[in-house]
């Protein structure tokens, strides 16, 4: 029997579109990703930088007819927005705020697309994106790692909701099923995980999402300075803890379990940045010595580093 269809209503997320003569060449000189050849219907995870480095947003960017869709958790939209908006100068481009104007909807499910008869093809790579329609209502179908986001005209969000939530035995996702998704899937949400102080290689951000190979952006010396001399102060992990619920900003100290958690003989390495239960994703300092505690609780902790995170969205 299939899993059942969850939806979850995302229509707070930013969302931003660029076109003009100059649309591509002006996102491939300021984004990480490298957007060669990025074709109407695909789409790419990808980082705005600071000058040093710093990670000014996270999101993703697809490919349309006249131009690119570029969507990025809440959080993230003043950063995206004013990093682009500042770098137009030169640039025959147009950047419209589109975050008030269109919803997106989640519906979770590798399959979630087929169940819902659209036209995305099975087995479509993430990103891949297709405008069709859902029960009469236009929608722009985009593949992603939790199953399938629907956005829509902002007026026609309700009536979604309604047609998806139709569907048998459908029912909402909510903030802690979502975040136990994202936390297993080692998937980085900007404003909890990530933040204007982050690097790319704290964030085990791979090169499809901070390429090296591409011409110069902002803040690419500072990964290439980084990726040369392989010092990484800080990394993204996962943590399970066996016997402690882990909340975000809990602290994890060094020491053993024999440390005071008040602060004798007690280090402090890492903080949870979010949490689902037993199970949670922090940044830690590499090289912490021993095993490490969750200092709120004494409980001995499991940490093992992220090979290579991506965006939530």
């Amino acid at each position: 029997m299939a899993a059942a269809l969850q939806l979850r209503d995302r229509s707070d997320a930013g969302k931003l579109a660029v076109s003009g003569p100059d649309a591509a060449a002006f996102l491939q000189a300021l984004l990480t990703a490298d957007l060669a050849g990025l074709a109407p219907g695909s789409g790419t995870a990808t980082a705005l930088l600071a000058p040093k480095g710093q990670v000014r947003a996270l999101g993703r960017v697809l490919a349309v007819e006249r131009g690119y869709l570029l969507h990025c958790e809440r959080p993230a939209l003043e950063g995206l927005f004013r990093g682009l908006w500042s770098g137009r100068v030169g640039w025959r481009v147009e950047i419209h705020k589109l975050t008030l104007q269109q919803g997106l909807v989640t519906v979770l499910g590798d399959d979630a697309a087929q169940r819902l008869g659209l036209s995305l093809p099975a087995g479509a790579p993430e990103h891949a994106h297709v405008a069709t329609d859902l029960d009469g209502i236009p929608v722009r179908a985009v593949r992603s790692w939790a199953g399938v986001d629907l956005v829509v005209r902002a007026d026609r969000v309700a009536a979604l909701l309604e047609a998806v939530a139709a569907r048998p035995a459908c029912g909402a996702c909510d903030e802690g099923s979502w975040t136990a998704l994202r936390v297993a899937a080692g998937r980085l949400a900007y404003g909890c995980d990530a933040g204007e102080a982050s690097l790319p290689a704290e964030l085990a951000l791979g090169e499809a999402t901070v390429a090296t190979g591409k011409g110069l952006y902002p803040g690419l010396q500072t990964v290439l300075r980084q990726q040369r001399s392989g010092t990484i102060h800080r990394r993204v992990c996962r943590v399970h803890a066996a016997r402690a619920l882990l909340a975000p900003g809990d602290e994890l100290v060094a020491g053993g379990a024999g440390a005071d958690r008040a602060g004798a003989g007690a280090r402090v390495v890492g903080a949870v940045t979010s949490a689902c239960a037993f199970d949670a994703l922090a940044i830690v300092r590499t090289g912490a010595e021993g095993p490490l505690v969750h200092r709120e609780t004494g409980t001995p902790v499991a940490v093992t580093p992220i090979d290579e995170a991506r965006p939530s969205l």
